[in-house]
């Protein structure tokens, strides 16, 4: 529909889709390396998570230089929106003046009185502004007998268009709706997915450093314990520099 009206816009016809067109994201530096990657934000619904995420996007925005995005593309002729008449009419909506009055005079038939009686041209000027009027009056007959003859049948075709119209753009906005549809479950369903991993990874991570804690106090205590059978064997005056605690027996050990 919109390739329709650019094309009587512009008196052009309208040009097919271009299937293999670089779309717009790809025009941006190494975009292939850009993917939405998956993450399970527990915070993002607490109010102050939600004014610091939202203080970090207006700062970013500020350092923020806008590309033209549109600069590729280049602007459609309009020579109708670009005549004159319609430049006029767009200056005046912008200083928001009232749209002036049908000037009616010219349609108005007056006798010329005094010199202008006399003047031939004057006579002639009226004689068409009379022919001007007949015509209108009969274009109006022509117009209101073929509305008569022609009317409803146009008014049922013109239905009968619109509604077809509103068909085919319902069933591309249904098929549109539907395969967003599609692409936001599969993003939904593989965001679930990856969360419930992220989540198991996280258990485990968990535990792991839990265990690790744990190890990391065992040692301590061993090396506690180890440093308090050193000084006592230093004490006792027993020469352990060769001796290797873990090759020894635990009654010996016991025993030294």
């Amino acid at each position: 529909m919109f390739d329709l009206l650019l094309s009587a816009l512009t008196g052009k016809p309208a040009l097919e889709p271009a299937m293999d067109c670089e779309l717009l994201y790809m025009e941006n530096e190494h975009f292939s390396l850009v993917d939405a990657l998956p993450y399970i934000d527990t915070q993002l619904g607490a109010a102050e998570v939600a004014q610091q995420v939202k203080a970090l996007i207006e700062e970013e925005m500020t350092q923020f230089e806008p590309r033209d995005y549109l600069a590729s593309l280049p602007a459609p002729e309009l020579p109708f929106l670009n005549s004159s008449n319609m430049q006029e009419e767009f200056s005046r909506v912008s200083v928001r003046q009232p749209l002036g009055a049908i000037d009616q005079k010219k349609y108005e038939i007056e006798r010329p009185e005094g010199e202008a009686a006399e003047d031939e041209e004057s006579w002639k000027k009226i004689a068409s502004t009379a022919q001007m009027n007949l015509e209108y009056t009969r274009i109006k007959s022509l117009n209101l007998e073929l509305l008569e003859q022609w009317g409803k049948k146009a008014w049922i075709a013109h239905n009968m268009l619109i509604r077809g119209a509103e068909k085919v753009l319902g069933k591309e906005a249904t098929e549109i709706r539907a395969s967003r549809e599609e692409v936001n479950k599969k993003r939904k369903l593989d965001q679930v997915s990856c969360g419930n991993d992220l989540r198991k990874l996280m258990r485990e991570l968990e535990q792991y450093q839990q265990d690790n804690s744990q190890v990391e106090q065992a040692v301590r205590g061993l090396e506690s314990d180890l440093k308090r059978l050193r000084d006592f064997a230093i004490e006792r005056g027993v020469d352990i520099a060769d001796v290797d605690p873990m090759a020894m027996p635990e009654s010996e050990m016991d025993t030294k």
